[in-house]
């Protein structure tokens, strides 16, 4: 039988659900391989994440779009140098150990340290890269020494065209990801909204018993830390006289995140003691279960960040219309243009819009009914075709781990005098020392102003 570990490492964005839910569907469609997974300690990466959108969002964005530049990428190997040494000796004695067949890394940076961990101990174990976003940038098929993953699975089909055209990788070695979630997430297509609603209710969380099956259900969520972006916008809708607080309550998903928690408990108290009918309940780290519950249970979800977890999970549980308020810089780009060329999700890229559009919903509920018909539909689309890529993912997977892929490729790298000063520059350890002093930075979770 032969053995899979899949990787994720504590990046935001949905790493860990995706480790999941390739895990789970190995279990269910490739049943003759042994699957473990792995879930990596370092934090460094996820304050990293965070501190370089709160520092610099626009030049984040914009070095992620330059990102398909070869020296741009020897760039960042420099910079991720010491996270990547960590990386490499969190699981240098499981690959000592030559346990595993196939190794499948759910982020770039871990991608890095596997192949540089292979080359270091001689082992022969196949590496794939796993993209859990819709992203088409190549950065996310990392080369050490000019040699990458023997694969990729990533969830746009574009990139995997861009990863044979520019890189020769063998068509056999690629394949478009699919997505099937936790089982929690399944569990609840069999209840009601109206059950669903009360299993909120009863949740043993502070306010919950507050929750009405008399109002609609706004879901506030996106990530822990990305939720706090839409303080303002809720606050401002709270202090609305045209927002129809008898017709709504909004459930805020704050996680981990206690001062969103903290934040929005205050603001509720306060908009509460002007405005008895408003009704805005944060609702503190959920399980699997209590989350699916939540999102069955919303007849719209306005969300501060999109990554392929969240939409999916949404799907599974059949929750209400998500209206995007924002994007995170980088890849989640290309997720919110995945989603709305599938009408999966509604984009209110101002204030002024996400505000206009949640009133509106407020104050006509048959409005709402007729944006979650046509949402229900086609998100119905596509989880069956999300299924049918999870199965031929599976498939995949379980022919790499039994055959040698066909055709090695190295890509040697070209510099020019400019890049090659750039990657000396780099070496100097400058990067380093931003980087260094980016994950020394304390940032706040619930950023307000």
């Amino acid at each position: 039988m032969k053995k899979v570990v899949i990787l994720s490492v504590a990046a935001g964005g949905g790493h860990k659900t995706a480790m999941l839910s390739i895990s789970r569907t190995l279990r269910e469609y490739a049943p003759s391989l042994d699957v473990e997974c792995f879930e990596s300690k370092v934090e460094s990466l996820d304050v990293l994440h965070r501190n370089s959108y709160t520092l610099n969002e626009g030049l984040y964005d914009a070095l992620y779009k330059v990102g398909d530049l070869q020296v741009v990428q020897d760039v960042w190997s420099v910079i991720f140098a010491p996270l990547m040494n960590k990386l490499m000796d969190e699981f240098r004695p499981i690959m000592q150990a030559d346990n595993y067949d196939v190794i499948i890394s759910t982020h770039f940076v871990q991608t890095f340290a596997m192949l540089k961990l292979r080359e270091e101990l001689g082992a022969d174990v196949k590496i794939l890269a796993y993209i859990p976003d819709f992203d088409e940038t190549s950065a996310h098929f990392a080369a050490y020494k000019g040699k990458r993953a023997d694969g990729a699975i990533a969830q746009s089909a574009r990139f995997l065209a861009k990863l044979h055209k520019r890189f020769g990788v063998p068509r056999n070695a690629l394949q478009q990801a699919g997505y099937v979630t936790r089982e929690e997430f399944t569990a609840v297509r069999s209840m009601t909204k109206e059950e669903a609603v009360s299993g909120v209710a009863a949740l043993p969380f502070q306010g919950t018993n507050a929750v009405s099956g008399d109002r609609m259900t706004f879901v506030a969520a996106g990530g822990s830390f990305w939720v706090s972006e839409i303080y303002k916008e809720i606050k401002q809708l709270g202090e609305s006289d045209a927002m129809n607080w008898q017709n709504v309550q909004i459930l805020v998903v704050c996680g981990h995140n206690d001062e969103a928690y903290r934040d929005y408990t205050q603001l509720q108290e306060e908009l509460s003691a002007k405005n008895p009918d408003v009704r805005i309940i944060p609702l503190p780290f959920m399980n699997a279960e209590q989350l699916a519950t939540v999102y069955r249970a919303s007849d719209a979800v306005l969300l501060s960040g999109i990554a392929p977890a969240t939409l999916y999970e949404l799907i599974e549980a059949q929750a209400g219309q998500p209206i995007v308020r924002r994007v995170n810089p980088g890849p989640e780009r290309f997720n919110l243009k995945y989603i709305l060329d599938r009408n999966l999700a509604v984009s209110t890229p101002s204030k002024e819009d996400f505000i206009a559009l949640v009133t509106e919903f407020s104050n006509s509920p048959a409005l709402l009914a007729e944006y979650n018909t046509k949402h229900r539909k086609a998100a119905e689309q596509e989880r069956h075709f999300a299924q049918s890529r999870a199965k031929g993912m599976a498939t995949f997977i379980e022919h790499f781990a039994t055959n040698t892929p066909n055709g090695a490729y190295h890509i040697k790298p070209r510099y020019s005098l400019g890049s090659t000063f750039i990657r000396n520059f780099a070496k100097a350890g400058v990067g380093s020392q931003y980087l260094s002093a980016l994950w020394a930075r304390p940032t706040s979770r619930a950023r307000r102003s």
